[in-house]
């Protein structure tokens, strides 16, 4: 069973507010029954295009496993673009 958007979204901000606060969660979407979702987030102060960051998760896990796939997408575009975390 896949976790609901309402959910993704609140796991989302969770690990966000706690582990990246200069980030900040726009939505999320998924398309039909799909278990794939898209969470969209804004780099707050960005100063240098692209402003946004878009990961895609499945949905289809549990919620221990969808904040730590969050968290290590999230780590990954923090290391690589050198965002103030």
């Amino acid at each position: 069973m896949s976790l609901r958007l309402t959910d993704v979204r609140r796991i989302a901000r969770e690990v966000t507010r706690d582990q990246f606060p200069g980030l900040e969660i726009v939505g999320a979407v998924a398309k039909g029954d799909s278990g794939y979702t898209e969470v969209l987030m804004t780099v707050r102060g960005c100063r240098q295009e692209p402003c946004q960051i878009m990961i895609g998760l499945n949905r289809d896990t549990s919620e221990s496993e969808f904040r730590k796939a969050i968290h290590e997408r999230l780590r990954e575009h923090v290391d690589e673009h050198r965002i103030k975390a």
